[in-house]
């Protein structure tokens, strides 16, 4: 037990600190292009990101799936059946991407209107950044099941200094041409393709195997769910970008000024995730293949007490001192301070988001679904509710407007992790049962 704590806290410790130094690295990307392109290039260059987690949330469902098949890979046979899987996977995302392609040719000129796009070049780019993310997830989870946590974390790191690189040389040098949301998310896909290299070498011991029999059922009772799960999720922490894009009312961006009012501190409430969710991706692989043996694993455990005191110390700190973490952020632009009485209602929604996501994750690992289902109708009762209290937000002052979608988001983390939690709980009392 000594040295299962010990390995998961160095392997923990190791992906915290890759997830911070690549996902630093992409929030600087936001400070970049917050201050080189100004406001509406970047409320532009955020909403197109939001869509497209929200449209990619299918990556999560391949991440976790191939992480948790790779784990529990405990013979040859099972092995070679995940590798070809895997193989069969990146050839098909292609094939689908295309689809998603001649819709955009059809339906651009409608997407380019409704959110408020200065052309559809931003929009080819973030299909392009689409296509090499779900590329990325499947590489990802191979080499997480595979626990490789090495190749893993340089993975993470170098898709974030990849990203940031390539934001700034093909904002500074292009952006005159193509325009600077575009050039931005031009370089978020150099940075994605890096990313690609690094999972190809970490996962290479797996996919070079012989052909083996695909479990077909795995798609069906694995893969579908899983992707569902990652969409509704990505509600929770994207909707809201898009949803404000779209409501504020035409001619009153400068007065609600999404780029300074509000998504700097949905910014920070996104990075502080990135101090907890990584210890998640070290406890799937454990819990996996200890359920594969029909082995105990105290890895829930474990990744819960790091998970609250991790984020609930960095809670509380943006509670005490809320314009700290956007001084560090947007430290040339004071403009952006002015986000700092949502950082606090952003950071504990998140931390929530987070407990829960470790919950969710020992489910998943040990191919219990079940919840995918409650989760996803929260996610609509949240979609559902914002939209009700739509014509009430907009009459609000925007601070005020900006503060009640955000306590809204925070009861909807609460209630989603407070169901994970009850779910977990009540299936391990099942498997005490069988045993």
């Amino acid at each position: 037990m000594k040295e299962t704590n010990q390995s998961f806290a160095r392997q923990g410790a190791w992906m915290v600190m890759a997830t911070l130094a690549g996902g630093g690295l992409m929030m600087f990307v936001h400070t970049f292009i917050s201050k080189r392109c100004g406001d509406a290039v970047y409320a532009e260059f955020k909403t197109l990101l939001s869509s497209f987690y929200v449209i990619a949330a299918v990556a999560g469902g391949l991440w976790t799936m191939f992480g948790q098949q790779t784990a529990a890979a405990v013979t040859e046979d099972v092995a070679r059946g995940v590798a070809t899987s895997a193989r069969r996977a990146l050839a098909t995302i292609l094939g689908v991407w295309l689809l998603v392609a001649l819709a955009l040719v059809i339906w651009q000129a409608e997407v380019v209107r409704l959110w408020k796009l200065s052309g559809p070049g931003a929009l080819w780019a973030t299909w392009v950044l689409g296509l090499l993310t779900l590329w990325v997830s499947v590489l990802r989870g191979v080499t997480q099941g595979l626990q490789n946590f090495a190749a893993l974390g340089w993975l993470v790191i170098l898709d974030g200094v990849g990203r940031f690189a390539g934001v700034i040389v093909m904002v500074t040098a292009f952006s005159a041409t193509i325009g600077g949301a575009t050039g931005a998310l031009v370089g978020a896909s150099m940075g994605c393709t890096a990313a690609i290299m690094v999972g190809l070498w970490g996962s290479r011991s797996l996919l070079r195997l012989p052909a083996g029999r695909v479990d077909g059922e795995v798609w069906r009772t694995g893969f579908v769910p899983l992707a569902i799960n990652a969409a509704a999720l990505q509600l929770f922490q994207q909707y809201d970008v898009m949803y404000w894009q779209a409501v504020i009312p035409a001619g009153a961006s400068e007065q609600w000024s999404l780029g300074f009012r509000y998504l700097p501190a949905q910014t920070v409430g996104f990075g502080l995730t990135q101090f907890t969710v990584p210890l998640a991706l070290v406890m799937l692989p454990r819990v996996a293949r200890s359920a594969a043996k029909g082995e105990k694993s105290d890895g829930l455990r474990l990744t819960l007490l790091a998970t609250g005191v991790m984020g609930g110390l960095a809670a509380l700190g943006c509670t005490v001192l809320p314009k700290l973490p956007l001084q560090v952020m947007y430290f040339s632009d004071p403009r952006s301070w002015v986000a700092s009485p949502l950082v606090p209602w952003f950071a504990w929604a998140m931390l929530l988001f987070t407990m829960g996501n470790v919950f969710l994750n020992d489910l998943f690992a040990r191919k219990r679904f079940g919840v995918v289902w409650v989760v996803v109708g929260i996610a609509v009762a949240y979609v559902g509710t914002l939209q009700w209290m739509k014509a009430y937000l907009v009459s609000l002052p925007p601070e005020l407007a900006y503060r009640r979608g955000v306590q809204v988001l925070a009861a909807f983390m609460l209630l989603q992790c407070a169901t994970a939690a009850a779910w977990s709980r009540m299936e391990s009392k099942r498997s005490e049962r069988r045993g």
